[in-house]
């Protein structure tokens, strides 16, 4: 071989981003697979000690303020419907996350009312969440209360920044295209 000879360049391929469809199915699925591990799986923590709890409380509580964090501040990587799912998903699984402290919650005596079984977690959260607050449960020992709180705040500040981003960026992105 001489050594004018080149070797032909390929060009770059772009990654190819899933159909909005695609991801629509995917985030379907988790949804319901989410909630069929909601439902299912035992969360029996009766050996942990009380601060073991708090802590591991803490620690998803701030994982998945981590990963809206990030889902929020990513670049363009998958496209809007991408992202849109990213944070779909991690409003489920707070969602199943909170309904499951709030029922395990309601096992001590004395920490809600009317909150006894795990569709009544699910539905506090739901509730909560939307701020709707029918009275129907409600929080009335501390733990109870300060969990509440901090839910409140969870959504406000995390969820209530990921929707205003997302939707803050098709606002840009349709706007880049008309």
């Amino acid at each position: 071989m001489g050594a004018d000879t080149q070797q032909p360049v390929e060009p770059q391929r772009e990654p190819k981003t899933p159909s909005a469809w695609w991801i629509l199915v995917r985030t379907v699925v988790t949804l319901v697979l989410v909630v069929v591990a909601y439902y299912v799986l035992p969360d029996d923590v009766k050996d942990a000690s009380a601060a073991a709890r708090v802590v591991g409380f803490a620690l998803c509580v701030l994982a998945l303020a981590g990963l809206i964090l990030f889902l929020i501040l990513r670049h363009d990587a998958g496209g809007v419907p991408a992202r849109a799912e990213g944070l779909l998903l991690t409003v489920v699984v707070s969602l199943a996350f909170f309904a499951t402290v709030y029922y395990r919650l309601a096992q001590i005596k004395g920490q809600f009312n009317g909150l006894d079984t795990r569709t009544d977690g699910l539905y506090f959260t739901l509730v909560t969440t939307a701020t709707v607050g029918y009275g129907d449960i409600n929080a009335a020992g501390q733990a109870a209360r300060i969990v509440v709180m901090v839910h409140i705040v969870f959504n406000l500040v995390f969820l209530g920044a990921g929707v205003s981003v997302a939707m803050e960026r098709i606002k840009q992105r349709r706007q880049g295209l008309h």
